[in-house]
């Protein structure tokens, strides 16, 4: 597994993608979470060389996707709400990014063999 090969081509930038437009047209309101984990799959699937580069793939696209997201969210609720609510919210954003990096990692494991199996039959 090389740096190289992960990111190489059009897969990070689209698992970012999206993952920025599922945020955007579902509403801040609602979790981003099963939108990184199928984003994983689909980077596990398009990278599917080995499971590491598939997870790794899910994780990269995670995190970019995850902090975006966030920043969006932020500044929305500054503007909507003030600096007391947005710093409530960031005390809990480094958790929410963290988990949707592990879940984004698992989601590209699953894609890696759900390709494997596709292959196979």
């Amino acid at each position: 597994m090389e740096l190289n090969n992960i990111t190489k081509g059009k897969a990070v930038p689209l698992g970012v993608l999206i993952i920025v437009i599922t945020y955007l047209v579902s509403g801040a309101s609602s979790s981003i979470l099963p939108f990184i984990f199928f984003t994983g799959i689909i980077m596990g699937i398009i990278k599917n060389s080995e499971v590491l580069e598939g997870c790794a793939a899910g994780l990269l696209a995670a995190f970019i996707g995850s902090v975006i997201a966030t920043i969006i969210s932020i500044g929305l609720m500054y503007v909507s709400y003030g600096m007391t609510y947005v710093n409530y919210v960031l005390m809990s954003t480094i958790y929410m990014i963290i988990f949707y990096i592990i879940v984004g990692g698992i989601g590209g494991a699953i894609g890696h063999y759900i390709y494997k199996e596709i292959e196979n039959n």
